[in-house]
Order: structure tokens, then sequence, then C-alpha cells
């Protein structure tokens, strides 16, 4: 059965190897390397419309790029955009021609259409497959090729085509496109839960499925956050999912349109050896993880865990998924290119790919600091990221901040820390996404209820930070006092900007909300219905936008009535 695809894996990995031998060179004189690419990408694009304006042509070094081309944002290359992809205009940004447009999660005012040329494409399949297949063969052996995949990756957003045909919509619908002919053979689950219109019930689909493969030795996330909502919902519904098993039947509770359920249901058979085994597994609880006793085959996980993402991969790790499989954490990318590739397992640190893209670097509270190259990084301090890329983008603002951890050999590692767009300043204390994260972690721990997840509004007409928390396992013994007396006490440690101006009276004291059960998955349903792509649904740290900010009040619930609901 996968005679074929596993030889079509062992060519992939065995040109990964090589991938990796060259990637580690470069390591060695990434500079060397940087400037190459950036000459190359400037002489590329020297007649046109933006290159011309900046005398690309007569840039001969990095000092004369930087002297000569102005740091920019997307609001810089609006007009070009809406030229190119409205009026058909080409050479505006880029000598070579869009393949798609990357939509952006849009949650304010009109989405975002990134330009993505087949040399960004390229790169992409370089470093995110072709990079992680090698990486998997040199680390697991051919042990990882067997078995097929369950892919958590929802394509729900929609394509259709800007005036000029180029296709615009979330790139994770063209990257699983492709494998439509042996999806199969490939992934455990149904078609339909991955590419899923309204009214499909996914996580049922990803989970009955999945359960009902033994032959599933990896799981493919976009982040972390995404294989966490698949293993609570297993443990919480397990009894209906074993029972449908054993039948051959979809509960009719489930949500499915008519025309798939009767797909569905005209496909599966019983499997009551299958359901007997799963329920012998889930009847002695999750004190231990269950994935290796449900998946003996299961080899790793591969998903996106930055160090923003911990507490969602220490809980799938701790309580769901144990320390024997491996976990191969992406590096960092965006619709603008790929910025990293991992040097370890199960490591947040990534490091910097050579020839993806050039970067610049501006050091983080530092005034009047100047944009570096990697070669000037320090290891310890945090820097804004700068990219000039393959598809038109120039000294553009990421707006991502990097943590500088090592060095490997001569190549910069990093952590993605926080987006500077979603620091809370309310009165100058600018208190960021990972000083918000920490004080919660820090306080599910000290009064022991699981936080789920969780938001915080600014409250700029009351000055006050208004924390929503979607919380659970709550102790009988916890009250609402017990917890905002260790929030308020973590924030203090996470900013003491934050504390000063609290006990100055300058900013209130924090407020506490709870939100209803299963609040945030609800969310990432609607923004996915939405047409956002699922690569763009990152943890809502910052309640940034009217839209988010009713969603998320308008879910809130009593904490006596929830803790009844969810004491442990």
């Amino acid at each position: 059965m996968y005679e074929d695809l596993n030889k079509r894996r062992k060519q992939g990995a065995e040109q990964g190897l090589k991938l990796i031998a060259g990637f580690d060179m470069m390591t060695k004189n990434p500079m060397g390397v940087q400037t190459k690419l950036l000459l190359e990408i400037l002489q590329e694009n020297k007649d046109t419309e933006y290159g011309k304006k900046y005398g690309f042509g007569d840039i001969k070094s990095i000092e004369e790029f930087q002297e000569r081309v102005p740091i920019t944002e997307y609001d810089n290359y609006a007009e070009y955009i809406e030229r190119m992809s409205n009026n058909g205009d080409r050479n505006l940004i880029c000598n070579n021609d869009p393949i798609w447009y990357n939509k952006t999660s849009g949650t304010v005012g009109v989405p975002k259409r990134i330009p993505y040329t087949q040399r960004t494409c390229d790169w992409f399949n370089r470093y995110s497959l072709g990079y992680q297949q090698g990486f998997l063969l040199r680390n697991l052996g051919e042990d990882f090729y067997g078995g097929r995949a369950l892919n958590l990756i929802r394509c729900g957003g929609s394509i259709v085509k800007v005036p000029d045909g180029v296709p615009y919509g979330p790139i994770s619908e063209a990257s699983l496109r492709p494998y439509l002919d042996r999806w199969d053979s490939i992934f455990s689950m149904p078609v339909q839960a991955v590419f899923a219109g309204k009214g499909i019930d996914t996580r049922y689909l990803n989970a009955r499925y999945a359960l009902c493969d033994k032959d599933v030795n990896n799981i493919v996330c976009t982040f972390t956050g995404f294989l966490l909502d698949f293993c609570r919902y297993v443990e919480k519904n397990w009894e209906l999912l074993v029972n449908d098993i054993e039948k051959g039947v979809i509960d009719e509770s489930i949500e499915l349109t008519e025309d798939v359920r009767q797909m569905l249901c005209g496909q599966i058979r019983p499997m009551p050896e299958r359901a007997a085994e799963l329920r012998k597994i889930f009847e002695n609880g999750f004190d231990t993880p269950f994935m290796p006793r449900v998946w003996k085959k299961l080899q790793y996980i591969v998903g996106g865990a930055s160090a923003g993402f911990a507490r969602y991969t220490d809980e799938v790790t701790n309580r769901y998924l144990g320390n024997d499989i491996a976990f191969y954490y992406r590096g960092i990318s965006a619709s603008e290119g790929i910025f990293t590739v991992p040097i370890e397992f199960a490591d947040h640190k990534s490091c910097l790919i050579p020839d993806s893209l050039f970067y610049e670097f501006i050091e983080i509270d530092k005034d009047g600091a100047k944009p570096v190259t990697m070669d000037y990084l320090e290891v310890g301090k945090k820097y804004e990221l700068l990219i000039t890329n393959h598809s038109g983008f120039f000294r553009y603002r990421m707006k991502d901040v990097l943590l500088v951890v090592d060095y490997y050999n001569k190549t910069p590692m990093v952590e993605f820390q926080y987006r500077i767009d979603k620091t809370v300043s309310l009165m100058g204390e600018k208190t960021t996404e990972m000083a918000l994260r920490t004080a919660a972690e820090m306080t599910a721990k000290e009064c022991g209820f699981l936080l789920v997840d969780n938001s915080v509004y600014p409250d700029d007409e009351n000055v006050q930070y208004i924390y929503i928390m979607e919380i659970d396992r709550i102790p009988k013994e916890l009250t609402e006092d017990m917890i905002y007396n260790s929030l308020e006490k973590n924030l203090f440690k996470a900013n003491p900007s934050y504390e000063s101006k609290v006990k100055d009276g300058l900013i209130k004291p924090v407020k506490i909300l709870f939100s209803q059960p299963e609040t945030y998955v609800l969310y990432k349903e609607m923004m996915l219905m939405k047409g956002n792509s699922i690569a763009q649904l990152k943890p809502v740290t910052v309640i940034s936008n009217e839209m988010q900010r009713k969603f998320f009040f308008g879910l809130v619930e009593d904490f006596e009535v929830l803790k009844s609901q969810c004491e442990l």
C-alpha cells in the first residue's frame, strides 16, 4: 500500500540530507551568503518601478542599500499591489509575477494581499518540506516513512482569483491540493475534514478516523495549540467516538452537511475489535499519555511551537504524548518567507536561513538603534526583524521581535517573542505579549487550574487590563479572589513598570472575566469560516479590535457557575 509513497519519501529525504549538508556550510559564512543574496535580489528588480525609484542597479553593498532604501511597512506597497492585482500592471515592485496572493487574517479592515512568487514558493518547499524530510531521516532513520499522517491543518478559507487572474486566499489551500489524487494513502482523515466548509464538525472527523487507523505514524499541525484542541476533544468525547467506531455509524448529534454524511456513512464499517481496544485504553484514564497507546507506530509530531506556544506544547507532551515521540518544531515563517529551521528536536530556538531572505535587525529598547545585519547580533538581546525578499518587499518591518539565544556555527539561533503591534501600553508601561502570557501561566500553576487560553483587553476608558480566561479542572477550594491576587502579583513580576503605575494610581488593578467552555475553539472556527488561513490563527493574547472585543466579552461566565461545571 505504501510502497510507491515510501519510495517518494525516501527520495525526498535523501535530497533533504544533501540540503542539510549545504545549509551547514552556509551557516559557517552567513554574511557571504547574505551579501550575495541581497545583490542578486537588487539586480533582479533594478528595472522595476520601485527599483528605479531607489536606484537598485547602482547599489553595490549592504551599506549603500541601507543608505538609499527606506524601511517600509505594508502601506508602502498597498498601491503597487492594488495595481498589480486589480489592473494587471507588472514590473512594479518585483521582476517576477506573483503566482499567488496570500490572504492575511483580515480582522481589521480589508485583508492584505501578500505577493508570493515562484522563487518564494521554491524556498518554502526547500526548507519546510525538503529540510524536514532530511532531518527526520537523519534522526529517525527509515522508520519515519511508513504509515499515514493525521493532518490537523484545516483549509476552511475560499480561493478566489483577483482581476489579473492570480489566485488569492490562504496558502494552506494550495499546499494540500496536490495530494488529492493519493489522499487515502497519505492521510488518515477524509478529505472533507480538511477542505471543510460550514456545517462540518472537523474535530469529530479527525478524531474518529484517526482512532480507527492503527497505521498513523505522524501528526501534522500548524501550531501545537491545534493538537492540544484535538487531544482535549478525544479526552472529553472518547465514549461517543468509540461507540460510533464499534457500530460503524456517525452519531446524529454530529454536525455534517447531508451530502457529506451520506457519503461517509456509505463508506464506513463497524470495527468492534478496534473499538474494544480503544475502550480498554481510555477506561484506564488519562493519567498517562494516551497517544503512544492508541498509535503504536506513531514516530513524530510536526508543528509550530515557538516559546510563545510553550504552554500548549508542554500540556500536549506531559498529558497526552509523552517523551518518547519526537517533536519537530517548525521554524519561523510567514506569508513573506521562511526565516528559520530547527537544528534539534523539541527545541524552541531555530537557526536563521542565510539564503532564504536578507535580514536586518533593530535592537529593542535602544533609542535610535539603527538596523544591523546578523553578524552584529548579541546573544541575550531582542531585535525587531526587517526582511528583503523575492516577492517585492524591501527592508520590510515584520513587527516580530526575536530573542537571540545562541549561534549555530556563525549563524544566530533565535526564538520568537512577540509582535510589536500587540504590546499593551495604557500609560507607557509597554507590557509585551510574553509578559501577559507568563503572568497568566504562573497564576494557573499557583492556583492549580488548567488554563485553556486567555486574552487581555486594554481598556483605555477605565485605564485597566481586563483578562479573559478560559479555565478548566478548577480545584474545589479555589476562589475568584485567589485567582485575582495571584494574577496581579504575577503581572507585577512580569512588568515592574506596570506595578509602579498601578501603585501610583495611574492604572487601575487588573480585572478578570471568565469565558464559557470552548470559547477559543469557537473563535477559531468562526475565523476559519470567515476565510482566514489556519496559519494565521495564532493565540489572541491581546484583543486588538472591536470584533474580537464583542466576541470574547459576549461569552463570559459567572465564576461560580463555571466552577460547578469544571471542578476537579
